[in-house]
């Protein structure tokens, strides 16, 4: 979705009557003496966490180091540079079990594992975080859950079903017919095959498990924990942090080092409320900032400082997320047009504005070059870099229409206002009439409040900027929610395909997609689907963006993965050594 992403490369592969895989095996002993012990200070920018609750958790940082150190899931992805990892298992005793290619998954959940209060983890447990999932109200506003759920289970939704605590005895009922738990066996039983279930499972938190008895319905920014590390003093707090410290009651002969090293003593969450005081500390690296990182980026106005033993201390990588500019289907109708005002636009002069090669790369898809299985657009790859204009007028001309207005909406920001003339000036050398629809940072509705909308300023605007990231590394979770044709009653867009984009063509390819159970074929028919909507003119790729991060002296194993969404992977950081 578009605040967070996960874009690991991987598959699960489900062929054949029964697939069962890989265990995880070796104990998490914490490491050796040479790197195990002291505090680890991640740094922050206050109110760009929305939550704690695992129910809530959909940002690709948060599931990212949370996953590591304190809520352990019915899979994990391991510890590694092979951007073809695939999850294992870890609170289960293995990757899961289908008989009939997805339809149904079951897991056994391994004995002695336990929450922090001692307490063993249950199969009941992961039945009853599942439930939570559907509850609106608990998961922040971001409904993580319902979103895919929907897809797979709809005779739960269609009942009714909204979590443990406001569904009818009937919706539960229903519920309770797709997911249960004999002792330690868990069963999913979904209505439509779920191929990648996996992945979803390794991914998200959706499917992780949640003890009733520390639920009271207001959990937001509490942790229970089931990992390595616990939460001092049980809250988080949301504007300042919070100071995790070993789990005493952790075993990690139920774990293992190939998911957690669990090497420092403490995690130190420390926000800030200026990101740029944030740089300017690990730039000086004083004191027990030395011992200090961040997954944020490098800001542009900070490249200059990049420089010698700084320089040393910056990883770049890909990231899931790309930049793009949505269309209006609704009021820009003709797709010739559509697919002149893509190939009229300078994404080298966009990528220019961003910021340029640390910012990251010109795009020619929605979907990130770090996804599982991508392909290249076929048919946005052949457009120039810089656009090509003259092109676009002569479609223009020969479709009969050589001045089409179009007004472009955008979040008012430093970065935007840079980016706007760009696109304003390419646009307008290929004969289009742009106007201008800025969006203030306090307007109500917000600026994706109002995109969302289908009325969008009453039709009267045409093209507006996105992002997107995928949820596990499936073309599926970018394709489907931008692609997918909206239900013809909505007032608010499905997914994230808030430009009511609707294609008979596209719409057959996704379900094809969705129904095949090799993830090689699907991801074929997805890349399918989103080069047949390019030539429709369905959106505007612009910009992949990167991670450029920079840590402290004393950091160690700082290592930004596909299994960690491109993020620094909490699971191998330590502290250096003075």
């Amino acid at each position: 979705m578009k605040k967070r992403s996960i874009a690991r490369v991987g598959a699960i592969a489900v062929a054949g009557a029964v697939i069962t895989a890989l265990t995880a095996c070796g104990a998490s002993t914490g490491g050796d003496s040479e790197s195990t012990g002291g505090t680890v200070t991640y740094l922050g920018v206050t109110g760009q966490w929305e939550s704690t609750d695992p129910a809530a958790v959909y940002y690709g940082n948060e599931l990212a180091s949370l996953r590591r150190l304190v809520y352990r899931g019915l899979l994990a992805f391991p510890i590694s540079d092979d951007p073809d990892a695939a999850p294992v298992a870890d609170l289960a005793t293995d990757t899961g079990t289908t008989e009939d290619n997805g339809l149904t998954w079951t897991f056994t959940i391994k004995d002695g594992a336990t929450w922090q209060d001692g307490s063993p983890i249950t199969g009941q447990d992961f039945v009853y975080g599942l439930s939570r999932s559907f509850d609106e109200t608990l998961v922040n506003g971001t409904g993580v859950g319902v979103a895919y759920l929907s897809t797979y289970a709809p005779e739960v939704i269609e009942a009714g079903y909204t979590g443990p605590f406001t569904s009818t005895p009937e919706a539960q009922a229903v519920f309770d017919e797709h997911f249960y738990a004999d002792g330690q066996t868990v069963t999913y039983a979904f209505d439509v095959p779920w191929a990648d279930f996996p992945l979803s499972a390794a991914s998200l938190f959706v499917t992780d498990p949640y003890q009733e008895s520390f639920d009271d319905g207001s959990t937001l920014w509490e942790i229970n924990s089931n990992g390595p590390y616990m939460l001092e003093g049980g809250e988080f707090d949301g504007t300042s942090g919070g100071l995790f410290v070993r789990n005493p009651e952790y075993d990690p002969a139920t774990d293992s080092t190939e998911v957690r090293q669990a090497l420092p003593d403490e995690f130190l969450f420390e926000f800030v409320a200026d990101s740029d005081v944030l740089f300017q500390r690990l730039l000086a690296d004083n004191g027990d900032d030395q011992a200090a990182f961040t997954d944020a980026n490098i800001p542009a106005t900070f490249y200059s400082e990049v420089t010698g033993d700084v320089e040393d201390r910056t990883v770049k990588s890909v990231s899931p997320y790309t930049r793009f500019l949505e269309i209006n289907s609704l009021s820009m109708t003709d797709p010739v047009v559509r697919r002149a005002l893509a190939l009229a636009t300078d994404k080298a002069g966009v990528l220019a504005a961003y910021g340029g090669e640390n910012y990251g790369a010109v795009s020619n898809s929605i979907m990130s070059t770090g996804l599982a299985g991508y392909e290249d657009n076929t048919e946005f790859s052949q457009d120039p870099d810089a656009g090509d204009p003259e092109a676009a007028a002569a479609m223009l001309a020969e479709n009969g229409t050589p001045n089409p207005e179009v007004t472009l909406a955008y979040a008012v920001s430093p970065t935007n206002e840079t980016i706007v003339p760009v696109l304003q000036q390419s646009w307008e050398a290929a004969g289009f009439v742009v106007s201008l629809y800025p969006i203030a940072p306090d307007a109500t509705p917000g600026y994706y409040g109002q995109m969302a909308d289908r009325d969008k300023n009453g039709q009267k605007v045409d093209v507006f900027f996105a992002g997107w990231g995928a949820d596990w590394p499936s073309a599926s979770t970018v394709v489907v929610p931008i692609l997918r044709s909206n239900p013809d009653d909505v007032q608010y867009g499905v997914g994230f395909n808030y430009g009511f984009y609707s294609n008979a063509e596209v719409d057959a390819l996704i379900e094809q997609g969705l129904a095949e159970t090799d993830t090689a074929a699907a991801a074929a028919l997805f890349a399918e689907a989103d080069s047949l909507a390019a030539a429709d003119g369905a959106y505007i790729p612009m910009v992949n963006q990167s991670n450029y991060f920079l840590y402290g002296s004393r950091i160690g194993g700082f290592a930004p993965s596909g299994v960690s969404s491109w993020y620094p992977d909490f699971g191998t950081i330590f502290v250096e050594s003075e």
